[in-house]
């Protein structure tokens, strides 16, 4: 007998076999002695020419269905008749009739099906929130919610769920209206701010729910478990998931009753490749890329990382220009609304893609689709595709080996390799190395809202009723109740930022003279000097210097001046161009002065600044009030800004995949009002004519995506 390495090499054509029989009477073995190898030889089969022109698919078939594999298999004629009975026992339902399960699916669906709460740990080619999708078809909830931790997931999943859009209303922004039956689809963020607004919930899922660890993901994880204890409080059923990870804490059992599920099944077989470093790391990877076939991601550390990678493989190698129109006319898009020298746009000449966090989400959603229609064959990518985002790569090129200046753990690296190979498509996925991978240990994920330890953020412990707080907690909890500077109540309210700062904030507003806390008391437009006292606040006193410095402001005063001119110029497009011009002129490159004005319009413009600028509102007027004087109002400039100063729509439509610039066009060919609510103007959009508004195949094709992802009404 063929031990498992033999078989491995056999069907990767690299040892002479007598006949293919032979060899698949050893795999058929090895499935019977061990079941998780033998599922692996009959993956690394279905990718073997060896096999299949030799006409054993129909054993193939026979074996993938004795491991689980059921959606493997192509021809229910040629299977026996239990065989092919268990195969239609595992076919969907309803909207979901196309699909088929795979046997460790149909474990976690039984329990779901029987109203039980699960957290799924499992890889990432496992297919875990196609069970979410599955459950919605076969069961007839009212409201559901979805949490995902990143917008990007979230329109992932919006498109996804479209699908039940005769059933369902499916809400993604606070200005949409909740109609009977739901599925809201939120980040973190949002659902806290409309929590009170939500109708009872029969079922909630949160993605990876692995950031429920507060280590290394700050307010974002505290927010996150705020969302999850709401919800966990309203008695609904749950589904948890996420990747491989060790354990939960024991409390989670006792807090909630639910069931946590470990699966290593695999639907790929991955193969790691180790790459020398000769004559240097950028020669090597260019040596790789001309000797590689089929697609290929290259992870990167960072936005800067991916712009090194790709300037270097410009130098060392002399590529030919992609002869794809909608790519041509895409990086001409990019040079005409950016910089013709940003490396986005240089790459996509070459059939490149970059994607990362700072690109506008309608950008990230063409470099996604770009890449799974095959027209980019290189897509250089950070941390932003390890995270849910649903694309896969016949070659994952692990070029840096460092995540946020660290190196790369044994759980992130897994989630890296697991971008490798896909069903159906590239049943072997190939990892190349240019350092050795970590030690295998996968992390134990506590979920603070559920276990509190001093660790835990204060914001979150106020949140928690008095009872659920160990007794260490308690003294910690009542020195923030118990202050004289801000009610509780306001503390509570603004629970993204640490009741600390807020405090802090209070106090010296509440020692400052009269004159200076009268700059406090502007109401909705405020002079040029008054948002610069409420900017030097946030910056210095309420712990916005961190978020604003990552979103490239170096100043309060640097902040202050642009967010003016985002007011003053009201249109993002207009604002980017002179920004990337004036930086430029003081000396940046075209790819810094680019993704400097893009970090301050996604990371701090439209999301933290209007967060902290609500909470200076409230702990102002508390003040001004104590103090005797006339009130403020920050509330309608702060709205305005979230949504950068535009209809509110605008931002909306750029989260659906849709560009500023072609939102803008469409709102100036009267297809809809600048005042309307975001269900008429999506309503309006769902016309097929909407195509000829644009200006090209690129705008073209962005249009007809962007429907796609909003779903047709049958009725």
């Amino acid at each position: 007998m063929m031990d498992i390495n033999e078989v491995r090499a056999a069907l990767k054509g690299e040892r002479l076999v007598e006949s293919p029989f032979y060899l698949v009477s050893n795999i058929a073995k090895i499935c019977v002695e061990n079941v998780e190898l033998g599922r692996e030889l009959v993956i690394r089969a279905l990718d073997s020419e060896l096999i299949l022109v030799h006409g054993y698919r129909e054993i193939v078939d026979e074996l993938a269905m004795q491991v689980g594999l059921y959606p493997y298999v192509e021809s229910l004629s040629d299977l026996s008749l239990r065989s092919a009975m268990m195969h239609a026992a595992h076919r969907a339902d309803g909207e979901m009739s196309d699909f088929v399960i795979h046997s460790a699916q149909a474990k976690v669906l039984r329990k779901l099906m029987a109203g039980e709460s699960v957290i799924l740990s499992a890889p990432t080619s496992f297919g875990k929130s196609l069970l979410v999708d599955l459950l919605i078809s076969a069961k007839d909830f009212s409201n559901i919610v979805l949490i995902v931790p990143t917008l990007a997931l979230v329109e992932e999943t919006r498109r996804r769920v479209s699908r039940f859009v005769d059933r369902y209303s499916i809400v993604t922004s606070a200005n949409q209206k909740i109609e009977g039956r739901n599925i809201f689809v939120l980040a973190q963020e949002r659902f806290l701010s409309i929590e009170g607004k939500l109708p009872s919930i029969d079922f909630f899922v949160i993605d990876e729910f692995y950031k429920l660890s507060i280590s290394g993901e700050g307010d974002r994880a505290t927010l996150l478990n705020q969302a999850f204890l709401a919800l966990s409080r309203t008695g609904a059923q749950f589904y948890l998931l996420g990747p491989s990870i060790k354990a939960i804490p024991e409390e989670v059992y006792n807090k909630v009753e639910c069931s946590f599920v470990v699966e290593n099944f695999q639907t790929v077989a991955v193969e790691l490749h180790h790459i020398k470093k000769k004559p240097n790391k950028a020669l090597a990877l260019a040596g790789l890329l001309d000797r590689l076939d089929g697609q290929t991601m290259i992870y990167c550390q960072s936005p800067s990382s991916t712009r090194t990678v790709l300037s270097e493989y410009l130098e060392n190698r002399e590529l030919q220009q992609t002869g794809d129109e909608e790519l041509i006319e895409a990086a001409g898009w990019t040079a005409k609304h950016y910089h013709h020298d940003w490396l986005v746009s240089v790459g996509l000449k070459y059939g490149i893609g970059i994607h990362h966090g700072r690109l506008p989400r309608s950008l990230g959603r063409f470099m996604i689709r770009a890449f799974e229609e095959g027209k980019l064959k290189i897509l250089l990518c950070t941390s932003t595709l390890i995270e849910g985002v649903n694309t896969a790569a016949k070659n994952v090129i692990i070029y840096d080996n460092k995540l946020n200046r660290q190196p790369l753990d044994f759980f992130t690296f897994n989630n890296i390799k697991g971008r490798s190979g896909r069903m159906f498509r590239h049943f072997v996925g190939n990892v190349y190395l240019f350092e050795a991978p970590p030690e295998e240990d996968l992390p134990f994920v506590d979920i603070p809202a559920l276990n509190p330890t001093d660790a835990t953020p204060s914001s979150l412990l106020l949140q928690m009723s008095k009872d659920d707080l160990p007794t260490g907690l308690e003294e910690k909890v009542e020195r923030l109740t118990k202050q004289n500077f801000l009610p509780v109540a306001i503390l509570k309210a603004h629970s993204g930022i640490e009741p600390e700062y807020l405090i802090d904030t209070a106090k010296y507003l509440h020692e400052l003279d009269i004159r200076s806390l009268m700059q406090c008391s502007w109401v909705a437009r405020p002079t040029y000097d008054e948002l610069r006292f409420s900017s030097e606040i946030i910056w210095e006193k309420l712990g916005g210097a961190q978020s604003a410095r990552r979103a490239a402001m170096r100043t309060s005063s640097m902040m202050t001046k642009w967010i003016w001119d985002l007011f003053r110029l009201k249109s993002v497009p207009v604002f980017r161009k002179q920004k990337i011009i004036n930086q430029m002129e003081y000396g940046s490159a075209a790819d810094e002065a680019v993704e400097n004005v893009l970090a301050f319009i996604r990371g701090w413009a439209s999301f933290n600044y209007p967060k902290y600028l609500s909470a200076l509102n409230d702990i102002a007027a508390f003040v001004l009030a104590a103090r005797g004087l006339s009130g403020c109002n920050y509330i309608p400039f702060a709205a305005s800004i979230e949504h950068l100063f535009q209809p509110d729509s605008f931002s909306s439509l750029e989260e659906y995949g849709l560009p500023t610039e072609i939102t803008e066009r469409l709102m100036q060919r009267s297809l809809f009002g600048k005042d309307e609510s975001l269900d008429v103007v999506i309503q309006r959009l769902r016309g097929p004519e909407l195509k000829r508004y644009a200006d090209g195949l690129f705008e073209k094709r962005i249009i007809e995506d962007f429907q796609s992802g909003i779903g047709v009404k049958k009725n």
